[in-house]
């Protein structure tokens, strides 16, 4: 108290005596109600901690593996270097469609002198439209003079597969064991993707190419779960190329050599072709599919007003002849 006035003293009322205010907050004083937790809920308390921060790097890898640099140039495919192209047949309509779209590509067997082409079980027409197709492919070529005349030839154009994998869900399946017969069905396109699927032949090439540099598929439910295979085995860094970087329009410069990206093989990259049938709305394959895909082709523009409000469809015309 001020004696002078006999008032109280202004610094006693602005710092009432035991309260340090001043003192700046420090990790153990931050920390001191944790110890007065129990073992038990510090234990929880850890474990949803550390949970937290593997949910965030899982979403941090996910949206690296999903936002990949975009594709380099690839050398010449030969028998030292290969390319590969998966291709997921349905039964029907979609393996009619796909097959067609193919057909207008008179090179196919050059460019991709690796093919494998993926069909459920119970799927008997695709097989035999596949192995019809090849044929009629190699039937063109040596038509067309290519290189399918010596025997050497013949068979790089004739190295192709067909593997069948589980059906993800039967006509009338129930719903309790649908998550079974997916998981199935997933293991079997891991072993695809992989090169490990039972159906796989043996090839001529000195150097197999084990992943697939394009995946291609137009709506049926495998190709679902193949896409989905594909993205769990980039995300565990089972294959394809660094993911470091994220997508971009800008011309990238090439460089030569045993370390450069122009070498670089098995990046399982994803086309996703909608269905000539789909003109105002996206198929369910397609929906679940868009965001997974590295490009999403339609063949309606009125497709890209409804759907595409996100820049993710390409209108690239009818396909389907």
């Amino acid at each position: 108290m001020d004696l002078a006035r006999g008032l109280p003293d202004e610094t006693l009322l602005n710092h009432p005596p035991g309260l340090a205010t001043d003192i700046a907050p420090t990790w153990t004083t931050v920390l001191t109600p944790l110890a007065s937790f129990s073992p038990m809920s510090k234990l929880i308390l850890f474990f949803l901690v550390f949970n937290l921060l593997l949910i965030n790097l899982c979403f941090i890898r996910l949206a690296i593996v999903l936002n990949r640099a975009p594709m380099f140039r690839q050398p010449p495919p030969s028998r030292d270097n290969p390319t590969h192209l998966l291709v997921v047949l349905g039964s029907g309509g979609h393996t009619a469609e796909m097959l067609n779209i193919l057909g207008k590509y008179d090179t196919l067997q050059l460019d991709w002198t690796q093919r494998t082409y993926v069909v459920s079980s119970g799927d008997y027409f695709s097989p035999s439209k596949a192995l019809e197709f090849e044929q009629e492919m190699l039937a063109k070529l040596q038509t067309a003079g290519g290189s399918g005349g010596s025997d050497a030839g013949r068979d790089i154009l004739e190295c192709y597969d067909i593997a069948t994998v589980h059906r993800a869900r039967r006509v009338h399946q129930s719903l309790l064991t649908t998550p079974l017969s997916s998981l199935r069905c997933l293991w079997d396109c891991i072993k695809v993707l992989t090169a490990q699927h039972q159906d796989f032949r043996g090839q001529v090439f000195a150097k197999r190419q084990l992943f697939p540099d394009l995946i291609l598929t137009n709506g049926p439910g495998t190709g679902v779960i193949v896409i989905l295979a594909s993205v769990i085995l980039l995300f565990f860094g089972f294959a394809g190329p660094s993911a470091s970087l994220p997508r971009s329009k800008k011309v990238m410069k090439h460089t030569v050599g045993n370390e450069s990206p122009i070498g670089q093989r098995g990046q399982m990259r994803s086309i996703y072709i909608e269905s000539w049938a789909r003109v105002k709305t996206l198929s369910l394959s397609g929906r679940l599919l868009k965001p997974l895909v590295d490009r999403f082709l339609v063949q309606w523009p009125q497709l890209v007003k409804e759907e595409g409000k996100d820049g993710k469809l390409e209108f690239v015309g009818s396909l389907v002849t």
